[in-house]
């Protein structure tokens, strides 16, 4: 009788034995590292067009999960890194599959007198249903913007502004004039500047928004004059892009300009903009690069319009 039971413990510890060490789980998460930026503020009333010119700086990570003993329980384990961040903080692979991946968004929030620059250890752990775990790591790099100039007007009245940067490091001369006179439910123009970009970051960046512009007075008017060059001669892409329009009334403009000079884009300068205006819109964009390139690409529109434009000088 006892060898009989000492049998049959033999072979529930034999059997529970082989079960542990046959349930596993593995996960991974890629890539390894990646360059992001605050996110740039934003001012949109939902109007298609205008999400096309709006550059997205969310980063995209993926998990990967395999396990012969599902259900499985995946948790991101944000560590130093703030919650809000992350597009989901925990889900689930479930019976019966053995193997599932899903992407990690993460974006940064811009948020004014604060810096979030700085390496971020992102981990990931997964747990099956024997208790089986795994964890994998990956690297978030957050750079902060060198220089951030944000404005936005709203309401009736009359503005000026005067914009003049200079930065030759990543060869930029930017000159602006905006005239307005009116009544407008949003307008913004905003500039960011990072000396040493890397991955996708850009250099320099523009964003400007008008929301429903409209003339109060016959003498009432919204006016620009804005140029943007990126000088070759100091290792720029020798694109010039100049604008200038006189609206009485606007629907919606939407424009971006993003300029790198270094990281995974490096000589690349891009414009993209929508308008849905009455008035006169003048878009003179080229590129010069002594003893090798010369492009020019020039255009007036003048009447109850709507106009795009979308332009990419890159210097190899």
């Amino acid at each position: 009788m006892k060898k009989l039971l000492t049998l049959v413990l033999a072979v529930v510890l034999v059997l529970c034995s082989a079960s542990t060490v046959s349930a596993w789980v593995s996960i991974s998460i890629t890539p390894d590292i990646q360059y992001t930026c605050p996110q740039i503020s934003e001012f949109w009333t939902g109007t298609p067009p205008c999400d096309v010119c709006h550059v997205d700086k969310t980063v995209t990570y993926t998990v990967t999960v395999e396990t012969d003993s599902p259900p499985v329980s995946v948790a991101v384990l944000p560590g130093e890194t703030p919650d809000n961040w992350f597009s989901w903080l925990d889900t689930t692979l479930p019976y019966p599959y053995t193997a599932g991946s899903w992407a990690l968004d993460i974006k940064v929030p811009l948020t004014l007198g604060k810096d979030a620059g700085g390496n971020y250890v992102i981990a990931v752990s997964a747990v099956d249903s024997w208790g089986s775990s795994a964890q994998a790591t990956a690297t978030l790099v957050v750079q902060d913007h060198d220089y951030v100039t944000e404005t936005l007007i709203a309401g009736t009245g009359d503005v000026t502004i005067n914009e003049k940067v200079r930065n030759m490091p990543v060869a930029v001369k930017v000159d602006k004039i905006i005239d307005f006179h009116g009544t407008v439910d949003g307008l913004t123009k905003n500039e960011y500047l990072m000396v040493d970009a890397k991955g996708n970051n850009a250099n320099f960046e523009q964003e400007a928004v008008v929301s429903e512009y409209r003339a109060i007075l016959p003498t009432d008017y919204l006016y620009g004059n804005e140029r943007f060059k990126s000088c070759a001669v100091f290792g720029g892409t020798g694109a010039d892009i100049h604008e200038e329009y006189a609206f009485d009334w606007v629907e919606s403009r939407c424009e971006n300009i993003n300029h790198h000079l270094t990281g995974d884009q490096k000589r690349k300068t891009e414009l993209c903009t929508y308008n849905r205006f009455n008035g006169t819109l003048l878009i003179d964009a080229g590129q010069s690069v002594p003893c090798s390139i010369l492009r020019e690409d020039r255009q007036i529109a003048t009447g109850n319009l709507t106009v795009g434009k979308h332009i990419i000088f890159r210097r190899p």
